[in-house]
């Protein structure tokens, strides 16, 4: 299991259910949540891949700002 970690613009709870479309679209996608608190509103995901590149463009093409952490 690798674990992805994004820095995003995910705010609101309408946000969370538009990333929860895209997320339930990646079957590599184990399991995933948002800190909305956290300033850098990061996004940690548990995947079975470790195409993080891949994930992060699904991302940015549902309109979210998506970079990955080191």
């Amino acid at each position: 299991m690798n674990i992805l970690i994004f820095k995003t613009n995910i705010r609101y709870k309408k946000d969370l259910h538009n990333l929860t479309q895209v997320m339930r679209n990646i079957p590599s996608v184990a399991f995933w949540n948002v800190d909305r608190e956290d300033i850098d509103k990061v996004l940690r995901i548990g995947s079975t891949d470790n195409d993080s590149e891949a994930i992060r463009n699904k991302i940015q093409y549902a309109g979210y700002f998506c970079e990955e952490l080191d």
